[in-house]
């Protein structure tokens, strides 16, 4: 045989063995299974942001039902033999149905005429409690305790409220418009970590309207970016140990912030084996107990560190941060509505905290040992704002502190006059309130020694008794620039138009003085004799209704806190119509709205001989300003 042609085909066989040999090692190479390090660095997610828009001619207007999820993805090459990313990632599947865009014109007619009344319903509500916290803020101050914490809540109300008016207004728009359509836009991003960061990129989804078992994406910039790994075949994708999420995204705090239940999509895989913990273990664990889960997230060294899941001990489902093993803030859901807060270790509801229930009312304050105790206030679309101390979950109300800030007065009568057979005179230029009384304990802030800025004085009782000392102390404090009102106490033996044409034959009214009272204090025998409440009533109305007229002015209203639960329900346009004074000698405030609180029957107050009544004016120097420029005698 030729000895050149033997060597040709040597030659030639050579080759082709070279050849061979580097496609099966390249082959070989391409179905090894890659390492730990370079699934790291093949890890994505790719969030799935979704919304239906409102169109009005082919404008969008509104947005409704937005929805963010986030599914464990990789980057893939497109040629399993060869480096061929390109930006394509690859994700567990998920599609959101589109539910609402096929609708015909009656359907969706009847939608938007249902998300109308929907809208005005919730903007109702809110209008109610914006005007509750407008009141609030009227009547305190930032040196009252809770107050900026309330106006941040009356900031978000009034932002909702803007937001329900412009949804409201397109909503009116599009149910009268004849060109309305309702499209589903979808929109996705590659979150990914690289150099230490995380990073996002916008992506396209390129395989619509298939069904497999994955969805293939790609970036809007087509390239892999620098520092990730791309990975060929899709059995070693679906095969990801959740570790190398959890590395990527959830001790960087993403999956905290954003979605923590990324481990729907994937199938659970911990380093530790057999349910049992190595020590000092760091990673992610599912803790069982008789076959439930009691615990999933991450370890550090065998504890608790980082977010994680726990269920508790009454099977309520937390989702929290842990740290030395221990839960210290969480999120827990119950039958009733959604605690987001401060915990013990076991769950339970202890420190700072905020709860909704599922009639919308909204609690932020303390907790102890899952109940509201100490300072919180609560609202709703349908419930007072309720701002102050709690205990066991029951409101007691607030609890003022006392201050030179507030607006203090009195009221007088003969008993600051006549203490037993003796006989004293008020000493006008030295009146000043030196202490609040000792019936209740009092939150004082500094010393007690307030200037007297309002007094109300005794004139008249049922048709027939006149304070005699009422003539000179009236005179006496106009003399000295006392702001001075008249009260009247009422009968239950005489006729309220009697008794409030006695009343005015008596009292003195000048212009800016303060409006006149009906003291009402009648025994629940009295009411009775008289027959009853709707009687009581009838005649209270006469008589507030005479000196209105007379005066130019609404009455005040002066009652004791039980005569408020027993009987002002029982007169309901009352309660609204005319301010109230309230008598409590108690630590909290009464919670109503009221213009004066007569705190203590036991004050001491310099010039007085003997116990005085003190009283509080229901806010600070510019409501009472306006409340004097509003309900005083013009």
């Amino acid at each position: 045989m030729d000895y050149k042609k033997l060597l040709g085909i040597f030659k030639h066989r050579k080759t082709v063995s070279i050849l061979i040999a580097v496609a099966i090692g390249l082959l070989i190479w391409r179905l090894w299974i890659p390492s730990d390090r370079i699934m790291m660095k093949s890890t994505a997610l790719i969030e799935h942001a979704s919304a239906y828009e409102l169109h009005i001619k082919g404008k969008a207007v509104l947005t409704f039902d937005a929805d963010t999820t986030y599914t464990p993805a990789v980057w893939s090459n497109r040629f399993w033999l060869l480096p061929s990313c390109l930006g394509r990632v690859v994700s567990a599947p998920y599609w959101r149905r589109d539910s609402l865009s096929h609708m015909t014109s009656a359907e969706l007619s009847q939608w938007i005429e249902q998300k109308l009344d929907l809208n005005k319903a919730v903007l109702k509500g809110l209008k109610r409690e914006d005007a509750e916290l407008n009141y609030y803020r009227r009547v305190h101050g930032v040196q009252d305790i809770g107050y900026n914490e309330i106006a941040r809540h009356a900031f978000k109300i009034k932002v909702g409220m803007d937001t329900l008016r412009y949804t409201i207004a397109m909503l009116q728009k599009a149910a009268k418009s004849d060109s309305v359509t309702l499209i589903l836009n979808r929109h996705y991003k590659v979150i990914f970590k690289t150099g230490g960061r995380l990073r996002e990129e916008a992506c396209t989804w390129d395989n619509q309207g298939s069904e497999a078992s994955y969805m293939r994406f790609r970036t809007i910039t087509k390239l892999k970016p620098l520092g990730v790994r791309a990975i060929s075949l899709w059995p070693w994708i679906s095969n990801i140990h959740e570790q190398y999420y959890l590395s990527h995204f959830a001790k960087n705090g993403y999956l905290a912030c954003k979605r923590p239940h990324i481990t729907n999509f994937l199938t659970i895989q911990s380093d530790a084996v057999d349910g049992f913990l190595p020590k000092d273990y760091s990673g992610f664990w599912v803790l069982y107990e008789h076959g439930c889960i009691v615990y999933e997230g991450m370890l550090k060294r065998g504890k608790r560190e980082g977010e994680g899941e726990m269920t508790d001990s009454k099977g309520r489902h937390i989702t929290g941060f842990f740290a030395a093993d221990t839960l210290y803030y969480g999120e827990r859901q119950d039958s009733a509505g959604t605690y987001k807060g401060e915990m013990n270790r076991h769950g339970v509801a202890m420190g700072h905290g905020t709860y909704l229930d599922d009639a919308s009312a909204f609690y932020e304050g303390k907790w102890k040992n899952d109940l509201r105790y100490g300072f919180g206030y609560s609202i709703g679309p349908h419930t007072y704002l309720r701002a102050g101390e709690w205990q066991a979950d029951v409101y007691k109300g607030e609890r003022l502190v006392y201050t030179s800030e507030r607006i203090y007065g009195i009221d007088i009568s003969r008993f600051q006059h006549e203490i037993g057979k003796k006989k004293y005179p008020i000493d006008w230029g030295k009146l000043r309130i030196l202490h609040l009384g000792t019936l209740s304990r009092k939150q004082v802030k500094g010393r007690v020694n307030y200037p007297i800025s309002f007094l109300y004085i005794k004139t008249t009782e049922g048709t027939t008794i006149r304070n005699a000392h009422y003539k000179n102390d009236y005179q006496e404090a106009k003399k000295h620039h006392l702001r001075v009102g008249s009260y009247h106490f009422f009968s239950t033996t005489s006729a309220a138009s009697l008794q409030a044409k006695y009343f005015l034959q008596n009292a003195q009214f000048q212009r800016g003085d303060l409006p006149p009272v009906l003291d009402l204090e009648p025994y629940p025998s009295q009411i009775r004799k008289m027959g009853g409440e709707a009687v009581l009533w009838a005649r209270v109305r006469t008589w507030l209704s005479i000196i209105e007229q007379r005066t130019g002015v609404k009455p005040v209203l002066y009652i004791s806190q039980s005569f408020v639960n027993n009987y002002l329900p029982y007169a309901p346009d009352i309660k609204k119509n005319y301010p109230v004074w309230i008598a409590r000698y108690g630590e909290y405030k009464p919670d109503v709205r009221l213009v004066f609180w007569q705190l203590s029957p036991d004050g001491k107050v310099n010039g007085i001989k003997g116990k005085v009544d003190i009283n509080v004016f229901n806010g600070y120097r510019q409501e009472y300003h306006q409340f004097l420029k509003k309900s005083t005698i013009r």
